[in-house]
């Protein structure tokens, strides 16, 4: 039992973006802002878990070369302004006529570099985060924590 197990879930996220982007190659802006609240809602609760449940924890390894909690919650902070700027790109697609096809590009440039972030971030926690966690832990408190994490995972789907 290893946190790296919590990798799923990063992939689930991976999946419900990758159903925002499809709409939005279709052009179908509804379908696209609809399933952006989604990526998000459930995104927002796995920072949660991170901040409130696992970083605790991880601060009892102490000073780790790369990792200091403030990456990690800063990374979920600029993961969120992200998004918020893609709603308001949204919102103004929607309103705005004529051929919204370039706006589309434009957004989806944005969104890779939000990817870049998210797979930097993903990186950060396979190689640093998740590692520590299983050194500070025992058995039994990794397996107690780790259910509790897929515990507040399923809870969305």
């Amino acid at each position: 039992m290893s946190f790296a197990e919590l990798l799923n879930v990063h992939e689930r996220l991976n999946e419900l973006f990758l159903l925002h982007q499809e709409a939005l190659l279709r052009l179908d802006l509804e379908l696209a802002a609809g399933r952006l609240r989604i990526y998000e809602r459930e995104l927002r609760a796995h920072m949660r878990v991170e901040e409130d449940l696992l970083m605790p924890v991880y601060e009892r390894a102490g000073k780790i070369v790369g990792g200091p909690p403030e990456f990690f919650i800063g990374e979920h902070r600029r993961m969120l302004e992200f998004l918020a700027r893609f709603a308001v790109t949204l919102d103004e697609l929607k309103v705005e006529g004529g051929d919204p096809a370039r706006r589309v590009i434009r957004l989806l440039d944005e969104e890779a570099a939000f990817k870049g972030l998210c797979e930097h971030h993903d990186m950060r926690e396979r190689n640093i985060f998740f590692p520590a966690l299983d050194r500070v832990t025992d058995d039994a408190e990794r397996q107690e924590l780790i259910d509790r994490c897929f515990a507040a995972n399923s809870q969305l789907e």
